[in-house]
């Protein structure tokens, strides 16, 4: 009886907690997720995945809270704080097969990020492809991990962090563990299809575009970085033919400079656009930045990390995000 009734007290205060945060003004609240699956994914290893009961469970908690609203009414919203809009990268099939339908249930809108260049299972993510090696070394003896520890690019490849666009060392590694990418989108068809992104559309979710192949942005030049954001765009609004024209930047914005973002606006590119800074005001008015959702923390946690970091960056006026 104590321990249920310590148990209880110690959730009362916790909902008393997340109350007073969320009473005070913030920047409109744009969680991310990549994909949704209680499937092993071999391919995503560099994503803490959910499965599909907690993926329900956040989705609940946010909705106890706060509004969701469609891309379009967030572009248009004036001063509303008690709102959300939920994204997806990378554009995988479990955004058709599993998370759409738990999102049409809930009356959720919802915006889908899609590589163009991945669409249809015709190139796989230099990330995924690092994922795949991995996951393939792990089926192999100790012996073989530690002969295979010693070769040239795998520190960076096993780290997945610094797994370059295009990286030479991610295709000599397939090549010794004979992983073939290829027969991988084959079989296994990881990405949506065409089709199924027009279906999206039909249900009502909005498909915006997240680059032609996810490359480093901070690590290509700047006629690069607006090539992939241009074409990336474009191919939506062909293939689409979405009302409202949306950009999210892969990995992060930061490292795309100033003139990237006025050049987008002179050409009218887009209507809105997306970086990954957390919860935090930008100085361009149409572009707004997310917080990923994925990781350790549950979702109540990760709100509550971003409320405290946003509350802190404003004590020293840092909560606006600066493009030089």
């Amino acid at each position: 009886m104590r321990n249920t009734a310590l148990h209880l007290s110690g959730t009362i205060a916790a909902i008393s907690s997340f109350r007073r945060l969320y009473q005070k003004s913030y920047p409109v609240f744009l969680p991310f997720y990549h994909v949704v699956s209680n499937e092993n994914l071999p391919h995503v290893k560099n994503y803490p995945y959910r499965d599909v009961e907690t993926f329900e469970r956040e989705l609940d908690f946010i909705l106890k809270y706060y509004q969701p609203i469609t891309l379009q009414e967030l572009k248009n919203r004036v001063g509303h704080k008690k709102v959300f809009h939920l994204s997806f990268d990378d554009g995988l099939k479990e955004c058709a097969e599993i998370i759409a339908p738990i999102l049409k249930r809930k009356g959720i809108p919802a915006t889908f990020f899609v590589n163009t260049g991945f669409v249809g299972n015709k190139a796989l993510f230099h990330k995924y492809k690092a994922s795949l090696i991995l996951d393939e070394l792990g089926k192999r003896t100790c012996d073989f991990k530690e002969e295979f520890d010693q070769k040239d690019n795998f520190q960076e490849i096993k780290s997945l962090k610094n797994t370059i666009h295009d990286n030479e060392g991610i295709y000599k590694l397939a090549e010794i563990l004979q992983v073939d990418f290829d027969k991988f989108l084959e079989v296994n068809k990881p990405y949506l299809t065409l089709s199924q992104l027009q279906q999206l559309k039909e249900d009502g979710f909005t498909i915006g575009a997240h680059s032609i192949d996810h490359p480093e942005f901070w690590l290509i030049k700047e006629e690069e970085q607006f090539r992939q954001v241009a074409e990336s765009v474009n191919w939506v609004k062909e293939n689409l033919g979405q009302d409202i024209l949306a950009f999210a930047f892969p990995f992060t914005d930061n490292g795309v400079p100033g003139g990237v973002f006025k050049k987008i606006e002179e050409n009218q590119l887009c209507d809105i656009t997306f970086g990954t800074a957390g919860l935090k005001y930008d100085q361009y008015p149409w572009h707004f930045q997310r917080f990923a959702c994925e990781g350790g923390d549950s979702l109540e946690k990760v709100l509550k990390k971003e409320m405290a970091y946003f509350n802190l960056r404003k004590c020293f006026g840092q909560q606006t995000v600066k493009h030089s």
